[in-house]
């Protein structure tokens, strides 16, 4: 019988307790946490368009897309998501579908579509959950409804950088202009609704950093502004009836009345004004009218040192003195090639104002 040896109880808790320290305790598992669904909102518009027209994600997303039906001209659209360069065949496979296209909402089958909405009626949503496939890639999105497929589409890039939108070939041309109306190129004209003018407004970016608008309802420049060209995203994705709108506050500004030229005197009433129409030379556009009889061209250029602007006329068919009313003397300095100058008003007689120049310069430059 082998002896025993009895510890003391305090010795065999010392051991005890050292048994336990060398002892790790099982690690605890943490939860594996998932990142949240990607929420995006996409609308259909009148033009056949998607708006808006790219979309960006990660492989693998949840992705939850909340459609709306803002068609303006009451057309049904639906949402069809593509696997990468599968856009044209899977259009010319809904095409195909015929007479029993609508009983399957115009959804071709084809392993090629990786998610879809149903169609969808005018002032009508829908919300669609899709995860996208772990492989990066340009996923084209896409109404497959009947003539739609040709120029309503997008482009989902999943772990791909866009290119510049002005050189997208994924999407379609007319999604430019629901960017910044130009896409940065200068000069630069456009036609649309804009604030604080006529409805037929012209707005031009010229080379540099200077803007303005001229209204050809009353054949007058209406202000102007420096920076970046115009955000008309509200207009074309609206009904056309939006503004667009400024980067900066206006640095001058039109006074209330009508039309700065008078004839034979400063109190003589403004002439009747008629537009006739442009001509874009360089890229600027030079501006013809009649005021009463005379013909009048008028092209607006940057000038050289950014700080203003230079109005060029010719005034022809026209034998009376030509008065011309400055404006806003405490907020920008007038000066002319011709004529002169006194109390904010330029009197030419015919001969200087058959062509003569305006420079109209900004005494505040940190408007912006």
């Amino acid at each position: 019988m082998f002896p025993t040896t009895r510890l003391p109880l305090a010795l065999f808790a010392l051991a005890s307790a050292s048994v336990a320290q060398e002892i790790p305790p099982p690690a605890s598992v943490a939860p594996k946490r998932t990142a949240p669904p990607k929420t995006v909102t996409v609308s259909m518009r009148d033009g056949l368009r998607f708006e808006p027209a790219r979309l960006t994600a990660n492989p693998g997303d949840e992705i939850i897309v909340n459609l709306e039906n803002a068609d303006s001209t009451h057309q049904t659209h639906n949402f069809v998501l593509l696997k990468p360069g599968k856009l044209k065949e899977t259009v010319a496979l809904a095409m195909e579908l015929g007479e029993k296209g609508a009983a399957q909402g115009f959804i071709p089958t084809t392993s090629d579509v990786l998610a879809h909405s149903g169609l969808i009626d005018p002032d009508k949503q829908e919300v669609l959950k899709f995860k996208l496939p772990a492989e990066p890639g340009v996923y084209p999105y896409v109404c497959t409804f009947p003539g739609h497929g040709l120029v309503m589409y997008g482009a989902l890039y999943s772990g791909v950088k866009p290119p510049p939108i002005a050189k997208d070939a994924n999407i379609p041309p007319t999604a430019v202009q629901s960017m910044i109306a130009g896409n940065g190129r200068r000069p630069f004209v456009q036609r649309l609704f804009m604030p604080d003018a006529g409805p037929a407004a012209i707005a031009v970016a010229l080379s540099g950093t200077q803007n303005f608008c001229w209204d050809s309802d009353q054949c007058r420049m209406r202000y102007a502004w420096k920076g970046v060209f115009i955000d008309a995203s509200g207009y074309w994705k609206g009904n056309g009836n939006e503004l667009a709108s400024l980067s900066s506050v206006p640095w001058w500004s039109a006074p209330a009345d009508t039309f700065p030229i008078r004839f034979e005197s400063g109190d003589a009433p403004p002439p009747q004004v008629r537009f006739i129409g442009y001509r874009i030379e360089a890229g600027i556009p030079e501006f013809y009218y009649r005021a009463g009889n005379a013909e009048i061209f008028e092209k607006i250029t940057a000038q050289e040192n950014e700080e203003g602007l230079a109005l060029h006329y010719r005034i022809l068919k026209n034998d009376a003195p030509v008065i011309y009313k400055a404006t806003e003397p405490e907020r920008v300095r007038w000066s002319s090639s011709k004529g002169q100058f006194g109390n904010g008003t330029l009197t030419l007689t015919s001969a200087e104002a058959a062509d003569f120049t305006l420079t109209l310069t900004s005494l505040n430059q940190d408007v912006q």
